[in-house]
């Protein structure tokens, strides 16, 4: 996943359509899809938050 598609995945605005692409794409196993994404998301994004707040530490 990219940071764009994990922001996607978590902008209010967009959530709810990229969340149904998850779900149609994976179907019986949608629901599970969509958390799996969302938990990769959360991570891409900490990470590169917390990359970029140490530079700004340092």
């Amino acid at each position: 996943m990219t940071i764009e598609e994990a922001c996607r995945l978590l902008d209010p605005a967009t959530t709810a359509e990229e969340l149904a692409k998850i779900e149609y794409y994976h179907g019986f196993s949608g629901k599970k899809a969509c958390i799996e994404a969302i938990d990769e998301a959360c991570t891409i994004l900490v990470e590169f938050a917390r990359s970029h707040n140490k530079e700004g530490e340092k």
